[in-house]
């Protein structure tokens, strides 16, 4: 019955984000949140998240890796059980149109070393005569126990290596920008600058560099 129900939704979602064939005008899927992906996009895809599951206390298990994530970026609340959920502002009101109450957080107070090892790979702690927005933010949350820290860049890029439709799916309300990681940028000798992942319609997956001091938004894993 899986199987047959996976099969189901392959070719529901290949119509749906395809369009039917002949026909003039199609669908301006972005409009939804979604990205114009093609079958072999929406197959891999879907046999990628497939191992993931909504656990309905905010929190979705990755059964290949053994991550759990927060469901829902930081400043988003987890609404809902673990068949029928969103992620919203605060009460699951959107406070923030657009974000969904997602807040942008800084990687480090300072574009400085301050917020991270120096070893290799440089990861981001706690700071040190500086403070990071970002490290606090998971730190400091208790959803479904705690224990939570930055996902780094390998995971993120893990995470965005597959079909973004079928990642909103498990990660309702992500946010249509970059990610902070954990990871600091070794390459850049100043030390100004760390990585982050995006999560956008445009460019799923891209990575790129910035300034510490910039804000981004966060996804939290253990």
């Amino acid at each position: 019955m899986r199987i047959f129900n996976f099969i189901k939704l392959i070719v529901f979602l290949s119509l749906a984000f395809l369009g039917f064939v002949g026909c003039e005008e199609k669908i301006d899927h972005s409009r939804y949140g979604l990205a114009s992906e093609d079958t072999s996009q929406l197959i891999a895809g879907a046999a990628f998240f497939e191992n993931f599951t909504v656990n309905g206390d905010g929190t979705t298990t990755d059964s290949i890796s053994g991550l759990t994530w927060k469901t829902c970026t930081q400043g988003q609340t987890f609404s809902g059980t673990a068949s029928h959920y969103d992620c919203q502002g605060s009460a699951g009101s959107v406070t923030n149109p657009g974000t969904y109450g997602a807040k942008q957080l800084q990687y480090c107070s300072v574009n400085l070393e301050s917020c991270n090892t120096l070893g290799i790979p440089q990861t981001l702690t706690a700071g040190s005569g500086a403070s990071s927005e970002a490290y606090d933010s998971c730190a400091s949350d208790g959803t479904a126990g705690g224990g939570w820290r930055v996902a780094n860049f390998l995971e993120l890029k893990y995470l965005s290596s597959n079909s973004r439709n079928f990642m909103i799916l498990k990660f309702p309300n992500t946010i249509d920008d970059y990610y902070w990681s954990s990871t600091a940028n070794e390459q850049d000798a100043s030390g100004k600058t760390a990585r982050a992942v995006s999560f956008s319609l445009s460019n799923f997956g891209d990575d790129e560099s910035f300034t510490k001091i910039t804000r981004y938004f966060v996804r939290c894993v253990r």
